[in-house]
């Protein structure tokens, strides 16, 4: 089995933010199918539980995508608990369904269903996000950099309680540095919600150190002014938290 090209902490690497935002995004499309390919895949029995996945190489070609591609698929699964590395971290397999926790009830179902609040997410925060690149004080990335200090440790310690109000105020924040107060404003109006969608990933299997690597490409982008960059990688990171809360890929934005 070939050792994925993973970094340290788990993840593949991510479309360079000096690509064009199409071709980030289209990137991103791609990749979303490629997992749409392999959950089809264990779902039908192609691949059962503890089965080792075939070589990187093996699944890109049957699947007709890019190596990168294939390993950003992988990320994602990875991510939502479908597949678990192997010891040593050399490849995948996929994990038992028995053993994962059900997807947790969404308490807010009466009002907005998920999938709602995390459209809304979507096109409010990610615009949030491209205006802190183009509006923010040096003290306030020393804040942004505080909040994720206290995400990480949360993340290692499995604080999950922390680790959920650091990702709310990691975001809260964002919004504040954006200077717009119509966005302040409703995100505090919506705090609960938006509180409890962030919540929901924790109760699922996942290594929560992902979380907290996107959010630190956010962060890095905002902190280089680059709005275009800070927009891809909030979108992005919203799509993979709709992921960990248990969205099925039809229903990110």
């Amino acid at each position: 089995m070939m050792k994925l090209d993973l970094n340290v902490e788990g993840t593949a690497p991510s479309p360079s933010p000096d690509l064009p935002r199409e071709r980030r995004e289209a990137s991103v499309g791609v990749a979303q199918a490629t997992v749409a390919a392999l959950r089809s895949m264990i779902r039908d029995g192609r691949l059962r539980p503890g089965d080792t996945l075939p070589p990187q190489r093996d699944l890109a070609r049957d699947l007709s995508v890019s190596r990168a591609t294939l390993r950003e698929a992988l990320s994602i699964l990875a991510t939502i608990g479908e597949i678990v590395a192997r010891e040593g971290g050399r490849g995948f397999v996929c994990a038992d369904p028995s053993g994962a926790p059900a997807t947790p009830s969404w308490r807010f179902a009466a009002r907005y269903s998920l999938s709602e609040v995390y459209q809304f997410r979507f096109i409010v925060e990610s615009y949030a996000a491209e205006l802190a690149a183009l509006t923010h004080t040096n003290q306030e990335i020393a804040d942004l950099k505080e909040c994720t200090t206290t995400f990480r440790n949360a993340a290692r310690e499995k604080d999950l309680n922390a680790y959920a109000q650091a990702d709310f105020d990691f975001h809260n924040l964002i919004m504040r540095i954006s200077r717009n107060k119509l966005l302040v404003d409703m995100h505090q109006t919506f705090a609960s919600v938006l509180l409890e969608s962030q919540r929901l990933p924790t109760e699922r299997r996942g290594n929560l150190l992902f979380a907290v690597q996107e959010h630190d490409r956010i962060l890095e982008a905002i902190a280089m002014g680059d709005p275009d960059g800070a927009n891809y990688y909030m979108r992005k990171h919203i799509s993979m938290a709709g992921s960990r809360a248990g969205l099925p890929p039809s229903q990110l934005p």
